[in-house]
């Protein structure tokens, strides 16, 4: 059995408590995870958590690692209004501090859209407030070192939403400095086709051409919906449009980078036994993580 590098997880449940979420996380096999720091749906500021630090010592015990958060979907940073933008700033900033209280490396934040605005305009103020969002974050938690890093997750396309190609995403990360989370289902209905003969390595290649090295995570999704259809939709692997035989060539083509799946729940069997066919996809046994 070959040897792999990418580290293979799935985004999970905090109610219960964090502690309830590692347990979890060690029954279905993930060695990373995804977690959301506050409501997703909602504006309010994340809570302190107070087993955040007990989380944060003993996922990296546990050798869950990177601990990845999702940042709140309301969130727009390329938006034309003046005020969802700046409100934009300010969670980012704080899910950021909160992300980086629990011990999370990584925030994936949505790319956002502009309005009607233009995609020139737009990326410029999704630049901006990248950067004024880690600055807010690093000034709230009063030491730069405590704050995650956010990534920007490529979109679908669909109407005004940014970086729906590897090329806007590699112009974020050139103008913002910001690393990038890509999601495969988002990438397939955009137009990235994972199905020809050998599609996930030339998926793979387009992507590395776009961004060099500057994936961060990768969100692993099977879509629902057609390729180039701009639909969003997240099926299991291996039940969606993705053919399974396009995973081992997109790895391939990213060693390393950590690998997050965001589809349904069906059940702790069903989601250890998605986790686990992943790992085989992937190249089978993990090669041990470097601790020093």
């Amino acid at each position: 059995m070959s040897v792999r590098t990418n580290s293979i997880g799935r985004h999970l449940p905090t109610s219960g408590g964090l502690g309830k979420t590692l347990k979890l996380a060690r029954e279905l096999g993930c060695e990373t995870a995804q977690i959301f720091v506050s409501n997703p749906q909602g504006w309010a500021v994340p809570a302190s958590r107070p087993d955040g630090a007990s989380f944060a010592r003993e996922s990296r015990e546990a050798g869950v690692a990177p601990v990845v958060a999702h940042a709140k979907y309301l969130i727009n940073l390329a938006s034309v209004d003046d005020e969802k933008r700046w409100r934009s700033v300010e969670a980012l900033a704080r899910e950021l501090v909160a992300a980086g209280a629990v011990g999370a490396e990584l925030v994936v934040v949505h790319a956002g859209s502009h309005g009607g605005d233009g995609e020139e305009r737009g990326m410029a103020r999704l630049v901006e407030g990248l950067e004024r969002a880690r600055e807010q974050a690093a000034k709230l938690a009063g030491d730069p070192g405590r704050v995650a890093e956010p990534v920007v997750e490529n979109s679908v396309g669909a109407g005004t939403q940014l970086c729906s190609t590897f090329e806007a995403l590699g112009e974020v990360v050139r103008r913002a400095g910001a690393r990038v989370c890509v999601d495969t289902a988002h990438a397939f209905v955009a137009g990235y086709d994972f199905s020809e003969e050998d599609g996930g390595r030339a998926v793979a290649g387009e992507l590395v051409a776009a961004v060099g090295g500057a994936v961060a995570v990768v969100h692993l999704n099977d879509a629902k919906n057609e390729l180039g259809s701009h639909r969003d939709g997240h099926r299991k692997v291996g039940e969606g449009m993705i053919p399974l035989e396009a995973l081992p060539g997109f790895f391939e083509g990213l060693p390393g980078v950590p690998v997050v799946m965001e589809t349904p729940f069906k059940g702790d069997e069903a989601d250890a036994e998605e986790v686990r066919r992943v790992k085989e996809l992937v190249g089978g046994l993990r090669k041990a993580p470097d601790r020093r």
